[in-house]
């Protein structure tokens, strides 16, 4: 214990530090211009230059609002790894277990209650960065909710993960009580299942708990979105709006769900701050997701890198366990006490291979940006759309190229817009 908690409160620490110090790309640089004016009026000018000054305001708030997000990333992972190191070298997962079977013996029961214990305690002791996440938001006038409704919803986000938490956990114990030497793949394949099941499930089970999705009305909006549909050759059952403007004063719109659960989301603040050809080629890029299977390939993705987790579990976690079998009172990786390792283990693997999914989701959504170019051919609108969108969102247009590289799944903002400007029909 004195050799691995100092390696994690440097961890931490450096976590800290890394999203802390490093800067913008070029902060003097400014991503997103404005058009000149085409009136040459004293009143013309004075209103372009307000407008400009404005936009430089926005541009810095931009800049510290992601670089605060970034350094709750870092702390918060930290902050993680601190938790389930203690959690399990002061033998307190232990102690959970054994407090449970003083109620039950059956397996079965004392997997479930652990991992409803354990989930409500890590809960509650993450509490103060989620909060701190939920002030960032009021900070800078980005959030809608009062505390009560955001406390509301973390609850019913607890409820959510628990009962999927439940389903997963006991699959992993049965696995490594009844096939210890392979359940590593049993698990891997039955997660391939279990992701498409809940990415198909989620339109009309999980996301209508958060939000109330609406078809959107007919109208010039509609039409456009329903003849860009056709085509482009994709079939989608619905367009809905969601009420996002009750959480917050982003934007955002997603194309959503498998098979006869596929759907087009539009926040309503897209709808209502977007003019209908930006609102177009936002959802000619979330249809070419769909076309170019990118959910499917996600999975894919997914389902490899978790293997590869899974085999890593398998072969280290026996091992922490033997070593420091004396700390954390559990003799073998099938007793339920072992989940925060497991945990423990899946967070350091993610960060080790923290590029890879940021880079492919990437190459992913510039494939998306050049197909809804080529479906609209609206360069302005899409330059329009993606200026309108840094500016409600506070997109930092210049990340540092390390940020971009370990967190960004999207290409920033500037990118993005002169990639647009340079592309060729």
């Amino acid at each position: 214990m004195r050799r691995i908690l100092p390696f994690v409160l440097l961890v931490f620490v450096a976590f800290a530090f890394l999203a802390k110090a490093i800067p913008a790309q070029d902060e003097t640089e400014q991503a997103l211009q404005l058009a000149a004016p085409t009136d040459s009026s004293e009143e013309s000018a004075a209103q372009a230059t307000q407008v400009q000054q404005d936009k430089e305001e926005r541009l810095q708030q931009a800049i510290a609002y992601q670089r605060a997000k970034n350094t709750l990333y870092f702390v918060d992972q930290g902050y993680g790894i601190l938790f389930l190191v203690l959690f399990l070298f002061l033998g307190i997962s232990a102690f959970l277990r054994r407090q449970i079977e003083r109620i039950t013996r059956k397996r079965f029961w004392v997997v479930a209650f652990y991992t409803l214990f354990f989930l409500i305690i890590a809960f509650i002791v993450g509490f103060p960065t989620s909060y701190y996440g939920f002030s960032l938001e009021h900070k800078y006038e980005l959030s809608n909710q009062t505390f009560l409704q955001w406390f509301g919803e973390e609850l019913l986000g607890l409820l959510v993960i628990g009962i999927i938490a439940l389903i997963a956990v006991e699959g992993i114990y049965l696995a490594l009580k009844k096939a210890p030497r392979t359940w590593w793949i049993y698990v891997s394949v039955v997660f391939v299942g279990f992701a498409v099941v809940l990415v198909n499930l989620a339109p009309v089970l999980i996301m209508p708990l958060f939000n109330v999705y609406t078809p959107l009305p007919e109208g010039e909006l509609r039409e456009r979105l329903v003849s860009l549909s056709h085509k482009a050759n994709v079939e989608v059952e619905d367009i809905f709006t969601m009420d996002m403007s009750k959480q917050t004063k982003k934007a955002n719109a997603m194309f959503t769900g498998l098979g006869n659960t596929k759907r087009i989301v539009l926040g309503d603040n897209l709808v209502d701050e977007f003019s209908t050809d930006e609102v177009e080629v936002v959802i000619a890029h979330e249809m070419g997701h769909n076309l170019m299977h990118h959910i499917w390939k996600g999975i894919f993705l997914s389902a490899i890198g978790s293997a590869i987790g899974f085999l890593i579990i398998h072969l280290t976690g026996p091992r922490i366990i033997i070593r420091f079998r004396n700390r954390l009172k559990i003799d073998k990786m099938a007793d339920v006490a072992s989940l925060p390792l497991i945990f423990l283990i899946f967070v350091i693997y993610g960060l080790i291979t923290m590029p890879v999914f940021p880079a492919f989701s990437r190459h992913m959504e510039r494939q998306a940006d050049k197909f809804a170019l080529d479906m609209t051919q609206n360069k302005e609108a899409f330059i329009s759309a993606m200026d309108e969108l840094a500016y409600m969102n506070l997109s930092d247009p210049n990340p540092s190229p390390i940020i971009e590289f370990l967190l960004y799944d999207h290409p920033p903002i500037s990118k993005r817009i002169k990639f647009a400007q340079e592309y060729q029909f």
